[in-house]
């Protein structure tokens, strides 16, 4: 991956800090009741990537419902693009799917990532970009070393971009594959990279999110 122009701009990224979105409780308003009740203490207040991953702490000793960490991985996520709260509510609302979740996330305790993904896969709507978010919140709190990462469009497009010839990159459709082995093989070597640079994993990966080249 030819990031060697971007090593200074990368190691100053301060992700668990800098990347954060409000969860504004108009915007939100039609969020299930239920799942709104639990984010109650977090309405109108910066939702960062360190707030996440302390509420998956908190959910693994017992301090918290799963309902809270999967509740502000979704508001961290959309922000306030106004449908976050109709697929939210798709993914939330059904009792199976609320099983899916809790299963990945104990998964996910136990280091079996696969089976994490592919519980959540089972989740109707729920794509790469959400499973993965939740497995990076999810890994980060279980102080997993080598933690799971987001992978989205902007991310595969950015992969992609510094690789590529611009002539080639512009008239490519480009977007991440849902399989686990691909995803698994993206986090290697996002994981590899930042190593071999000297930067962390998930400071490249908001650099690629951020497309800051």
């Amino acid at each position: 991956m030819k990031i060697n122009n971007y090593i200074e701009i990368i190691g100053k990224l301060n992700p668990l800090e800098e990347s954060k979105f409000e969860y504004k409780s108009t915007v939100w308003n039609n969020l299930n009741e239920d799942l709104k009740k639990y984010l109650f203490d977090f309405e109108n207040k910066p939702v960062s990537r360190k707030a996440v991953i302390e509420s998956f702490k908190n959910y693994y000793i017992g301090k918290v419902h799963f309902s809270v960490p999967f509740g502000l991985t979704m508001v961290w996520g959309f922000g306030d693009t106004g449908y976050g709260t109709y697929r939210t509510n798709n993914y939330y609302s059904q009792d199976n799917h609320k099983k899916f979740i809790e299963n990945s996330f104990q998964f996910v305790a136990n280091n079996q990532i696969e089976n994490a993904y592919k519980e959540l896969q089972k989740i109707k709507g729920l794509n790469i970009s959400y499973i993965s978010k939740l497995l990076y919140f999810a890994s980060r709190a279980q102080n997993h070393q080598s933690y799971c990462l987001i992978y989205d469009i902007r991310v595969a497009k950015s992969l992609v971009k510094l690789n590529c010839p611009e002539e080639i990159f512009e008239i490519l459709d480009i977007k991440p594959s849902n399989k686990y082995i691909h995803y698994n093989k993206y986090n290697l070597l996002i994981h590899k990279v930042a190593k071999e640079n000297n930067v962390s994993a998930e400071a490249l990966e908001m650099f690629l999110f951020n497309q800051s080249f």
